[in-house]
């Protein structure tokens, strides 16, 4: 997947990133969760490093397939601002489609990560395309995100370590399903400016991205925090084919 950031925001989904771009909001929203976690609670995380066995039973954990699909509820939490941003909305990934993140709530917006561009419609039908190399961050963002997704969403751990500083946690070994954590350091000073830190969170599957602003003992900074559900995995069906449609009638001269 050639999936691309083309500014300095994330896009997800992850890569977030994931992926998809982090939409700037003028409401003030409700918090869905009492306590969201802080930047503190990663510095264990940060002070472990993954090891290649750790690594590999991660990647079988989190195999899901060449597609997946499923809900997001983002938790954007900023330090000029007392309560944190919702928004909540379903995603798919495809390795070879690309990656589609559409937000439901507060309003609806759509993104999608294809071919190097990344295409924007608003609430209002408007449409816009971005091009991975309308600048320097965009496109070192542009080659590592689409790595992360697919680590995230099909198990392909064992390559990040090329692009990223690894550490692994195992945050609850009682649990049977092994609550685990993995934090990952962009080596690419470009990206680092953009995303300074990155955490993964699960157990048997994915269950939340986490993006630092700055590394974890540094307070206060801005930190987004992405909760994934009802993941499943299945080609295609038609009304989704419909959406990546979108995308090279978008890309159209």
């Amino acid at each position: 997947m050639n999936s691309v950031l083309a500014k300095c925001a994330l896009f997800l989904c992850i890569a977030c990133s994931l992926t998809c771009a982090l939409i700037s909001l003028s409401l003030k929203a409700e918090t869905l969760n009492d306590k969201l976690a802080t930047p503190g609670d990663y510095q264990a995380l940060f002070s472990q490093s993954a090891d290649t066995a750790q690594l590999v039973a991660l990647s079988q954990k989190l195999n899901l397939g060449e597609t997946v699909r499923g809900h997001f509820v983002q938790s954007r939490q900023l330090k000029v601002l007392k309560k944190p941003l919702i928004s909540q909305g379903q995603f798919i990934f495809d390795q070879t489609q690309g990656l589609i993140w559409q937000q439901i709530k507060p309003f609806e917006s759509l993104l999608i990560l294809k071919d190097k561009q990344l295409i924007q419609r608003d609430s209002q039908g408007r449409v816009q395309v971005s091009k991975a190399d309308a600048s320097a961050s965009a496109a070192a963002m542009g080659d590592l995100l689409p790595s992360l997704v697919r680590a995230m969403l099909s198990g392909d751990i064992s390559g990040l370590s090329e692009n990223f500083e690894l550490h692994f946690l195992i945050t609850d070994k009682l649990s049977p399903d092994g609550q685990w954590q993995l934090g990952l350091t962009p080596k690419d000073p470009l990206m680092k400016k953009a995303i300074a830190n990155m955490v993964l969170e699960g157990s048997d599957v994915l269950q939340s991205l986490v993006l630092l602003s700055a590394a974890p003992n540094v307070t206060p900074q801005d930190m987004t925090r992405i909760d994934f559900s009802a993941l499943s995995q299945g080609t295609l069906s038609e009304a989704e084919l419909a959406l990546y449609a979108l995308a090279l009638e978008a890309s159209k001269p």
